[in-house]
C-alpha cells in the first residue's frame, strides 16, 4: 500500500511490488534491446541477494529518510485502516458524524494492531530476509533495529488496542482481537498457502468494516459487506498476478514468495473476472437495499461508477502490468481518481433528494 519524501521505499513488505517492468512508468531501463525478464538468467549468487555478475542489479534500494524503528512499523500501509471509516459512511453518515471519537479511536487500534502484525512478521522473517537482495535491507534484516527492540516496540504497539478496549464497544474489540489471531496465523504458516493467503487478508478487510460499523452503532448492511471483502479479494488476486509478470517465471517467484507456487496468470485471470462480476453484484444488492425512498434511482446512477471502476483496475492489471501496490494504482491513475469523485458526489445528491 506515495513515496514519502519523493523517493521510492522498500517498507511495505512486498519486495515484488517494487519491481520494475519493462514499459511501466518508471521502469528501469533494461540491460539490452532484445533482453526480456524472462530470458535473463538467474544466477545462484543472485537468489543469496549478489547480484548478477555483468548486469545491474533488477533492483536499486533506496533507504528511507524516516527512523529505523518508523519504517519497521510501515506506515505507508496505515492507510489501510480508512476501511474502518468507509462503511459507516456509506451506511449511515449520521452515526458516523455522532460518534466521531469512537470511529478514529478505532482507526488507531487497528494501525497499532496492523503495525505489532509487521512486526511479527520482520522478526520471524529476518533471517531468511538476510539472503533476499531487497528484504535484507528492511530495519530488522539489516541489523538498524535488533531483535529485542523490534519486540518491544511491537509490545507497545499491542497496548494501544488493549488500551483502547476499555473505551470501545465490544463488537470492536472482538474485531480488533480476530484481527490479531487472524495474523498470527498467518505469519506464522498460513501465508505461504495459495488462495488461503488472499482470503485471510481480504477477511482482515472485512474485520475493519464490521469493527467501523460497531464502534458507531451503524446498521450491518450484509450485501456491503460481501461487497467490501470481494473488492479486497479482487485486489489482492490483481497483486498476485502482478508479482508472477515481474519475475517471470513461477519456480522464481515462489522463491520470494511461497504461495505463487499455486497460482498462474491464467487462473488469476479467471478469478479476477469472477470477483469482478460478485463485486459489482453485491454493490448493487447493496444500493437497492438501502432504505431510501430513492434506492433503486440510486442504483442505476451509481452503478456506472462501480463498473467503470472494476473495468478500469483490470486494464491496470493486465494491460499495463499495474497492481502491484493497490492503494497507490487507485488514488495515483487520474482515471479512476475522477471516477471516484464523481461516484462520491452521485452518492451524496442521491442521499439529498
Amino acid at each position: 500500500m506515495k513515496p514519502l519524501g519523493g523517493e521510492e521505499t522498500l517498507d511495505d513488505g512486498d519486495v515484488l511490488a517494487a519491481t520494475k517492468l519493462p514499459g511501466h512508468r518508471g521502469a528501469a531501463p533494461s540491460p539490452g534491446p532484445a533482453t526480456t525478464p524472462r530470458e535473463q538468467p538467474r544466477t545462484t549468487g543472485e537468489a543469496h541477494g549478489q547480484p548478477r555478475q555483468g548486469l545491474a542489479p533488477r533492483i536499486v534500494p533506496r533507504r528511507s529518510r524516516l527512523p529505523a524503528w518508523l519504517v519497521l512499523l510501515r506506515p505507508r500501509q496505515w492507510m489501510k485502516n480508512v476501511f474502518v471509516l468507509l462503511v459507516p459512511l456509506a451506511v449511515d453518515p449520521a452515526s458516523l458524524l455522532h460518534h466521531t471519537g469512537r470511529a478514529l479511536l478505532t482507526v488507531a487500534a487497528f494501525t497499532a494492531a496492523s503495525a505489532a502484525v509487521y512486526v511479527l512478521n520482520d522478526w520471524l522473517d529476518r533471517e531468511r530476509d538476510r539472503l533476499h537482495p531487497v528484504k535484507r535491507h528492511r530495519p530488522l534484516a539489516d541489523g538498524r533495529v535488533g531483535p529485542l527492540g523490534a519486540l518491544l516496540l511491537g509490545a507497545g504497539c499491542l497496548a494501544v488496542p488493549v488500551a483502547g478496549a476499555a473505551l470501545l464497544p465490544p463488537g470492536v474489540t472482538a474485531a480488533v482481537a480476530g484481527y490479531l489471531v487472524l495474523n498470527l496465523a498467518y505469519c506464522l504458516a498460513l501465508k505461504h498457502y495459495s488462495l488461503v493467503d488472499v482470503s485471510l487478508v481480504a477477511v482482515g478487510f472485512v474485520l475493519r468494516a464490521v469493527a467501523g460499523c460497531a464502534a458507531v452503532a451503524a446498521p450491518f448492511n450484509p450485501a456491503l459487506i460481501i461487497c467490501v471483502y470481494c473488492t479486497c479479494l479482487l485486489l489482492s488476486l490483481g497483486k498476485r498476478r502482478h508479482e508472477l509478470e515481474a519475475v517471470g517465471l513461477r519456480g522464481e517467484a515462489a522463491e520470494q514468495r511461497p504461495s505463487l507456487a499455486g497460482y498462474s496468470v491464467a487462473l488469476l485471470d479467471q478469478l479476477m473476472a469472477v470477483l469482478l462480476a460478485a463485486t459489482l453484484i453485491s454493490y448493487l444488492l447493496f444500493c437497492l437495499s438501502a432504505t431510501h425512498p430513492h434506492a433503486s434511482a440510486l442504483a442505476v446512477v451509481t452503478t456506472p461508477f462501480a463498473v467503470f471502476a472494476s473495468c478500469r483496475y483490470a486494464q491496470l492489471v493486465t494491460m499495463r502490468r499495474s497492481g502491484g501496490e493497490p492503494g497507490r494504482d487507485v488514488l495515483t491513475d487520474t482515471p479512476l481518481v475522477i471516477n471516484a469523485v464523481l461516484w462520491l458526489a452521485a452518492l451524496a445528491v442521491g442521499r439529498l433528494l
